[in-house]
């Protein structure tokens, strides 16, 4: 699966939830999530808990730069039927991996026609907007990223508030 990605600090959360709400066409749905990022070679592997205790395992590639990026990923999902697999198997990569680091946010979700517009409030950080541009098996990554740069205009982000790297790698710095 692959998809264009922006993600900016924000530094006005009240007016970029209020656009995102009239672009969407309605409230956000708000989502907490707890994720462990495991020490990897390449990429980025991590195993996501929510609050009813599904959790999802990711596993994505992107470079890190500025403005809108082409990711590639790769998603298990454990329904909280299966926490307790999700459990076993996070338990298995902290001992095998070994932990990198842990992201705990919430997370308001806006969906823009075939774009998840994510409001995060990401503990120890601050927050921040990430835009999704989920590609279409026939789309092309300028065109995704044509989408992607209309939504950061119109939610007022600008090119200056732009950061590269995950939550993850700001938490180290």
């Amino acid at each position: 699966m692959r998809n264009i990605e922006i993600k900016a600090r924000i530094t006005n959360y009240d007016n970029i939830c209020k656009i995102a709400e009239e672009l969407s066409g309605g409230p956000p749905t708000v989502i907490v999530q707890d994720d462990t990022f495991y020490r990897v070679n390449s990429g980025r592997l991590k195993m996501r808990f929510y609050a009813d205790s599904s959790a999802t395992l990711v596993r994505y590639d992107r470079d890190d730069e500025g403005g809108p990026k082409l990711s590639d990923y790769d998603l298990v999902q454990f329904p909280t039927a299966e926490k307790e697999k999700a459990k076993q198997l996070d338990e298995i990569l902290r001992k095998c991996l070994g932990p990198r680091g842990r992201v705990i946010k919430e997370r308001k979700l806006y969906m823009v026609g075939q774009t998840r517009v994510h409001i995060d409030s990401v503990q120890d950080l601050g927050q921040f907007m990430e835009l999704e541009v989920v590609l279409r098996p026939e789309q092309t990554v300028d065109e995704g990223r044509a989408i992607a740069r209309d939504l950061q205009t119109k939610l007022q982000v600008q090119d200056k508030d732009l950061i590269e790297c995950a939550y993850v790698d700001l938490l180290d710095k």
